[in-house]
């Protein structure tokens, strides 16, 4: 189903949904700077499966990834994901998170989800923040 917009181009009914969905969380929600930070991971679920995901964005109080599945709100998980900034050296981060929510995105093909860090080694800390603020 396609939607005019004021600005006259038109939109597939998901991408409409998905624009109302970004305002509603609205930019103000983030307490923390984010930075891209696009790469693969792994997202366990608190019945101990493991999903693919891809991440999209980083802060000091969470990452935002694309998943396959809609995942329910304030679950616990473990999202383990390369450590930015360490070139040729490949170190695994894991942190410990909660859903803060899951949207359907047509355009990602999946369900972006943001994951609120709990839990997470102070040293893994120091490196994403150091990717996050570089000055």
């Amino acid at each position: 189903m396609k939607v005019l917009t004021a600005f006259g181009r038109k939109r597939t009914m998901m991408e409409t949904r998905d624009i109302a969905t970004w305002v509603y969380l609205g930019p103000d929600r983030r307490r923390e700077n984010r930075k891209v930070f696009r790469g693969p991971a792994q997202l366990q679920l608190p019945n101990r499966e493991v999903q693919r995901v891809r991440t999209l964005d980083l802060s000091l109080g969470g990452i935002g990834i694309v998943a396959p599945s809609n995942l329910p709100k304030d679950a616990v998980c473990e999202i383990k994901f390369r450590a930015p900034l360490l070139g040729d050296r490949v170190e695994m981060l894991v942190a410990r998170g909660r859903v803060a929510y899951s949207i359907l995105s047509g355009k990602e093909n999946g369900f972006l989800v943001g994951v609120q860090f709990m839990e997470i080694p102070p040293g893994a800390l120091a490196l994403i923040k150091r990717f996050v603020n570089p000055f």
